[in-house]
Protein backbone atom coordinates (compact mmCIF):
# COMPACT_ATOMS: atom_id res chain seq x y z
CA UNK A 1 0.00 0.00 0.00
CA UNK A 2 1.43 3.43 -0.92
CA UNK A 3 2.74 5.54 1.99
CA UNK A 4 0.10 8.27 1.54
CA UNK A 5 -2.74 5.72 1.63
CA UNK A 6 -1.36 4.19 4.82
CA UNK A 7 -1.22 7.68 6.34
CA UNK A 8 -4.82 8.42 5.33
CA UNK A 9 -5.97 5.00 6.51
CA UNK A 10 -4.78 5.57 10.09
CA UNK A 11 -6.20 9.11 10.09
CA UNK A 12 -9.60 7.75 9.08
CA UNK A 13 -9.31 5.04 11.73
CA UNK A 14 -8.78 7.70 14.39
CA UNK A 15 -11.72 9.74 13.08
CA UNK A 16 -13.99 6.66 13.09
CA UNK A 17 -13.13 6.19 16.75
CA UNK A 18 -13.85 9.84 17.55
CA UNK A 19 -17.23 9.97 15.82
CA UNK A 20 -18.37 6.99 17.92
CA UNK A 21 -17.84 8.95 21.13
CA UNK A 22 -21.03 10.00 22.91
CA UNK A 23 -21.86 13.68 22.74
CA UNK A 24 -20.79 15.64 25.79
CA UNK A 25 -22.68 18.41 27.62
CA UNK A 26 -24.04 21.26 25.54
CA UNK A 27 -21.09 23.61 26.07
CA UNK A 28 -18.69 20.90 24.83
CA UNK A 29 -20.98 20.12 21.88
CA UNK A 30 -20.92 23.80 20.97
CA UNK A 31 -17.11 23.83 21.16
CA UNK A 32 -16.80 20.71 18.98
CA UNK A 33 -19.20 22.14 16.41
CA UNK A 34 -17.15 25.34 16.40
CA UNK A 35 -14.02 23.27 15.75
CA UNK A 36 -15.70 21.65 12.75
CA UNK A 37 -16.67 25.02 11.31
CA UNK A 38 -13.24 26.58 11.84
CA UNK A 39 -11.47 23.52 10.46
CA UNK A 40 -13.64 22.81 7.40
CA UNK A 41 -16.02 25.74 6.90
CA UNK A 42 -16.11 28.12 3.96
CA UNK A 43 -18.19 31.31 3.76
CA UNK A 44 -19.82 32.12 0.42
CA UNK A 45 -21.76 35.25 -0.57
CA UNK A 46 -24.08 35.14 -3.59
CA UNK A 47 -24.67 38.03 -5.96
CA UNK A 48 -27.96 38.88 -4.25
CA UNK A 49 -26.29 39.27 -0.86
CA UNK A 50 -27.41 35.88 0.40
CA UNK A 51 -24.71 33.80 1.99
CA UNK A 52 -24.09 30.18 2.86
CA UNK A 53 -21.62 28.37 5.09
CA UNK A 54 -20.36 25.08 3.75
CA UNK A 55 -18.71 22.30 5.76
CA UNK A 56 -16.58 20.05 3.55
CA UNK A 57 -15.84 16.78 5.36
CA UNK A 58 -13.82 13.72 4.41
CA UNK A 59 -15.96 10.84 5.64
CA UNK A 60 -19.60 9.86 6.16
CA UNK A 61 -19.06 9.29 9.87
CA UNK A 62 -17.79 12.83 10.38
CA UNK A 63 -20.72 14.18 8.35
CA UNK A 64 -23.22 12.21 10.46
CA UNK A 65 -21.67 13.53 13.66
CA UNK A 66 -21.82 17.11 12.36
CA UNK A 67 -25.52 16.67 11.50
CA UNK A 68 -26.13 15.18 14.93
CA UNK A 69 -24.48 18.18 16.59
CA UNK A 70 -26.50 20.59 14.46
CA UNK A 71 -29.71 18.76 15.38
CA UNK A 72 -28.85 19.16 19.07
CA UNK A 73 -29.07 22.93 18.47
CA UNK A 74 -32.36 22.69 16.52
CA UNK A 75 -30.69 23.33 13.17
CA UNK A 76 -31.30 21.32 10.03
CA UNK A 77 -28.90 21.49 7.09
CA UNK A 78 -28.59 20.19 3.58
CA UNK A 79 -26.21 17.30 2.96
CA UNK A 80 -24.53 16.97 -0.44
CA UNK A 81 -21.71 14.91 -1.89
CA UNK A 82 -19.05 16.14 -4.27
CA UNK A 83 -16.05 14.52 -5.91
CA UNK A 84 -13.06 16.72 -6.62
CA UNK A 85 -9.45 16.04 -7.53
CA UNK A 86 -7.21 15.23 -5.80
CA UNK A 87 -9.16 14.73 -2.55
CA UNK A 88 -11.91 12.53 -4.03
CA UNK A 89 -15.36 12.17 -2.47
CA UNK A 90 -16.35 14.85 0.05
CA UNK A 91 -19.47 15.27 2.15
CA UNK A 92 -20.77 18.84 2.25
CA UNK A 93 -23.15 20.25 4.85
CA UNK A 94 -24.64 23.56 3.76
CA UNK A 95 -26.20 26.19 6.04
CA UNK A 96 -28.01 29.23 4.69
CA UNK A 97 -29.02 32.57 6.16
CA UNK A 98 -32.16 31.42 7.94
CA UNK A 99 -32.52 33.16 11.35
CA UNK A 100 -31.81 30.06 13.46
CA UNK A 101 -28.81 29.11 11.35
CA UNK A 102 -27.39 32.63 11.59
CA UNK A 103 -27.94 32.56 15.35
CA UNK A 104 -26.06 29.26 15.63
CA UNK A 105 -23.15 30.60 13.58
CA UNK A 106 -22.95 33.45 16.06
CA UNK A 107 -23.12 31.03 19.01
CA UNK A 108 -20.18 28.99 17.71
CA UNK A 109 -18.10 32.09 16.97
CA UNK A 110 -18.17 31.94 13.18
CA UNK A 111 -20.11 35.24 13.01
CA UNK A 112 -19.57 38.14 15.39
CA UNK A 113 -22.44 40.06 16.96
CA UNK A 114 -22.08 42.44 14.01
CA UNK A 115 -22.45 39.42 11.65
CA UNK A 116 -18.83 39.61 10.48
CA UNK A 117 -16.92 36.43 9.67
CA UNK A 118 -14.44 35.50 12.41
CA UNK A 119 -11.12 33.71 11.74
CA UNK A 120 -9.88 33.39 15.31
CA UNK A 121 -10.56 30.73 17.93
CA UNK A 122 -13.56 31.98 19.95
CA UNK A 123 -12.15 32.34 23.47
CA UNK A 124 -15.52 32.26 25.17
CA UNK A 125 -16.03 28.69 23.92
CA UNK A 126 -12.70 27.27 25.14
CA UNK A 127 -12.43 28.44 28.72
CA UNK A 128 -12.67 24.96 30.27
CA UNK A 129 -10.37 22.00 29.62
CA UNK A 130 -13.24 19.84 28.34
CA UNK A 131 -14.21 22.53 25.85
CA UNK A 132 -10.60 22.85 24.63
CA UNK A 133 -10.50 19.09 24.01
CA UNK A 134 -13.90 19.20 22.26
CA UNK A 135 -12.85 22.13 20.04
CA UNK A 136 -9.61 20.36 19.06
CA UNK A 137 -11.59 17.20 18.37
CA UNK A 138 -13.81 19.12 15.98
CA UNK A 139 -10.81 20.67 14.24
CA UNK A 140 -9.11 17.29 13.86
CA UNK A 141 -12.28 15.72 12.45
CA UNK A 142 -12.47 18.60 9.99
CA UNK A 143 -8.86 19.00 8.84
CA UNK A 144 -6.53 16.83 10.90
CA UNK A 145 -4.18 14.05 9.89
CA UNK A 146 -1.70 11.79 11.66
CA UNK A 147 0.88 9.31 10.47
CA UNK A 148 0.43 5.65 11.43
CA UNK A 149 2.33 4.29 14.44
CA UNK A 150 5.73 2.94 13.56
CA UNK A 151 6.36 5.40 10.71
CA UNK A 152 7.97 8.84 10.73
CA UNK A 153 5.85 10.95 13.08
CA UNK A 154 3.75 13.73 11.59
CA UNK A 155 0.53 15.06 13.10
CA UNK A 156 -1.06 18.24 11.79
CA UNK A 157 -4.13 20.45 11.62
CA UNK A 158 -4.31 22.06 8.17
CA UNK A 159 -6.13 25.41 7.89
CA UNK A 160 -6.17 28.30 5.44
CA UNK A 161 -5.54 31.20 7.83
CA UNK A 162 -2.22 31.98 9.54
CA UNK A 163 -3.82 33.68 12.55
CA UNK A 164 -6.08 30.69 13.11
CA UNK A 165 -3.06 28.35 12.93
CA UNK A 166 -1.24 30.36 15.59
CA UNK A 167 -4.40 30.40 17.72
CA UNK A 168 -4.47 26.61 17.49
CA UNK A 169 -0.80 26.48 18.44
CA UNK A 170 -1.51 28.52 21.59
CA UNK A 171 -4.59 26.46 22.40
CA UNK A 172 -2.60 23.23 22.15
CA UNK A 173 0.08 24.72 24.40
CA UNK A 174 -2.59 25.31 27.05
CA UNK A 175 -3.02 21.54 27.37
CA UNK A 176 0.72 20.86 27.31
CA UNK A 177 1.08 20.03 23.60
CA UNK A 178 3.91 21.77 21.74
CA UNK A 179 3.08 22.24 18.07
CA UNK A 180 4.68 24.50 15.47
CA UNK A 181 3.24 26.47 12.53
CA UNK A 182 4.45 26.37 8.95
CA UNK A 183 3.04 28.36 6.02
CA UNK A 184 2.72 26.63 2.65
CA UNK A 185 1.66 27.81 -0.78
CA UNK A 186 -1.98 26.79 -0.36
CA UNK A 187 -2.49 26.36 3.39
CA UNK A 188 -1.02 26.69 6.86
CA UNK A 189 -0.19 23.71 9.08
CA UNK A 190 -0.08 23.51 12.85
CA UNK A 191 2.00 20.36 13.32
CA UNK A 192 4.30 18.22 15.45
CA UNK A 193 6.86 15.57 14.59
CA UNK A 194 7.38 14.36 18.17
CA UNK A 195 5.97 10.92 18.90
CA UNK A 196 5.16 11.64 22.53
CA UNK A 197 3.31 14.83 21.61
CA UNK A 198 1.30 13.05 18.90
CA UNK A 199 0.35 10.28 21.35
CA UNK A 200 -0.71 12.82 23.99
CA UNK A 201 -2.72 14.67 21.35
CA UNK A 202 -4.67 11.47 20.61
CA UNK A 203 -5.35 11.09 24.33
CA UNK A 204 -6.56 14.70 24.53
CA UNK A 205 -9.03 14.02 21.72
CA UNK A 206 -10.19 10.87 23.62
CA UNK A 207 -8.94 8.57 20.82
CA UNK A 208 -7.74 6.10 23.43
CA UNK A 209 -7.71 3.01 21.19
CA UNK A 210 -5.52 4.83 18.68
CA UNK A 211 -3.28 6.00 21.53
CA UNK A 212 -2.85 2.41 22.74
CA UNK A 213 -2.03 1.24 19.20
CA UNK A 214 0.50 4.05 18.93
CA UNK A 215 2.17 3.15 22.25
CA UNK A 216 2.16 -0.57 21.45
CA UNK A 217 3.96 0.09 18.17
CA UNK A 218 6.39 2.42 19.91
CA UNK A 219 7.22 -0.22 22.54
CA UNK A 220 7.68 -2.89 19.86
CA UNK A 221 9.94 -0.53 17.97
CA UNK A 222 12.06 0.08 21.07
CA UNK A 223 12.29 -3.66 21.76
CA UNK A 224 13.28 -4.31 18.14
CA UNK A 225 15.96 -1.61 18.27
CA UNK A 226 17.35 -3.04 21.52
CA UNK A 227 17.35 -6.56 20.06
CA UNK A 228 19.19 -5.30 16.99
CA UNK A 229 21.75 -3.50 19.14
CA UNK A 230 22.31 -6.63 21.24
CA UNK A 231 22.55 -8.81 18.14
CA UNK A 232 25.07 -6.45 16.58
CA UNK A 233 27.02 -6.38 19.83
CA UNK A 234 27.02 -10.20 20.06
CA UNK A 235 28.16 -10.45 16.46
CA UNK A 236 30.98 -7.97 17.05
CA UNK A 237 32.07 -9.85 20.17
CA UNK A 238 32.02 -13.15 18.28
CA UNK A 239 34.12 -11.68 15.48
CA UNK A 240 36.65 -10.30 17.95
CA UNK A 241 36.83 -13.66 19.74
CA UNK A 242 37.31 -15.49 16.44
CA UNK A 243 40.16 -13.18 15.42
CA UNK A 244 41.82 -13.60 18.82
CA UNK A 245 41.47 -17.39 18.62
CA UNK A 246 43.05 -17.33 15.16
CA UNK A 247 46.07 -15.41 16.47
CA UNK A 248 46.36 -17.81 19.41
CA UNK A 249 46.26 -20.90 17.16
CA UNK A 250 48.94 -19.43 14.88
CA UNK A 251 51.11 -18.56 17.87
CA UNK A 252 50.72 -22.01 19.44
CA UNK A 253 51.53 -23.75 16.17
CA UNK A 254 54.67 -21.65 15.68
CA UNK A 255 55.92 -22.07 19.26
CA UNK A 256 55.37 -25.84 19.33
CA UNK A 257 57.06 -26.41 15.98
CA UNK A 258 60.47 -28.13 15.97
CA UNK A 259 63.37 -25.73 16.05
CA UNK A 260 61.42 -22.67 17.15
CA UNK A 261 64.18 -22.00 19.68
CA UNK A 262 61.82 -21.08 22.54
CA UNK A 263 61.41 -23.38 25.54
CA UNK A 264 57.85 -23.10 26.88
CA UNK A 265 57.05 -23.53 30.54
CA UNK A 266 54.58 -26.35 31.34
CA UNK A 267 51.64 -23.93 31.90
CA UNK A 268 52.28 -22.19 28.56
CA UNK A 269 52.77 -25.47 26.73
CA UNK A 270 49.46 -26.77 28.14
CA UNK A 271 47.70 -23.60 26.98
CA UNK A 272 49.19 -23.91 23.50
CA UNK A 273 48.22 -27.56 23.18
CA UNK A 274 44.67 -26.83 24.40
CA UNK A 275 44.19 -24.06 21.87
CA UNK A 276 45.47 -26.25 19.02
CA UNK A 277 43.23 -29.11 20.09
CA UNK A 278 40.12 -26.94 20.51
CA UNK A 279 40.52 -23.94 18.15
CA UNK A 280 36.80 -22.98 18.17
CA UNK A 281 36.07 -23.07 21.91
CA UNK A 282 35.49 -19.89 23.86
CA UNK A 283 37.98 -18.95 26.54
CA UNK A 284 35.57 -20.00 29.29
CA UNK A 285 34.96 -23.43 27.74
CA UNK A 286 38.64 -23.89 26.96
CA UNK A 287 39.61 -23.08 30.54
CA UNK A 288 37.42 -25.96 31.75
CA UNK A 289 39.42 -28.38 29.59
CA UNK A 290 42.63 -27.72 31.54
CA UNK A 291 43.75 -30.14 34.25
CA UNK A 292 43.09 -28.86 36.81
CA UNK A 293 40.50 -26.41 35.33
CA UNK A 294 41.64 -22.81 35.05
CA UNK A 295 39.85 -19.53 35.42
CA UNK A 296 39.06 -17.65 32.27
CA UNK A 297 41.38 -14.86 33.33
CA UNK A 298 44.33 -17.21 33.93
CA UNK A 299 43.97 -18.88 30.55
CA UNK A 300 43.58 -15.51 28.81
CA UNK A 301 46.85 -14.36 30.41
CA UNK A 302 48.71 -17.49 29.20
CA UNK A 303 47.36 -17.25 25.66
CA UNK A 304 48.25 -13.58 25.47
CA UNK A 305 51.79 -14.49 26.59
CA UNK A 306 51.97 -17.08 23.81
CA UNK A 307 51.01 -14.49 21.19
CA UNK A 308 53.63 -12.05 22.54
CA UNK A 309 56.34 -14.73 22.39
CA UNK A 310 55.39 -15.72 18.84
CA UNK A 311 55.46 -12.09 17.68
CA UNK A 312 59.02 -11.70 19.03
Amino acid sequence: MPRREVHDSFTQEVKRELVRLPLGPMHEQRAELAGLFFGAGTFEIASGGEYTVRLSLSGPGVARRALKLLKAFDVTAELRTARTAPVGLRYEIVLGDAPRQVQLLNEVGVLSDAFLVQRRVPRRLVREHGCVAAFLRGVFLACGSISPPGSAVHCELTVEDTELAHDLERLLARVGLRFAVIERDRNVACYTKRGETAADFLATLAAHDARLAWEEKAVLGQVRQRANRLANCDQANAERAARAAGRQVAAARALLADGCGIALSPPLREAAELRLRYPYLTLQDLARKARPPLTKSSLHHRLRRLVELAER
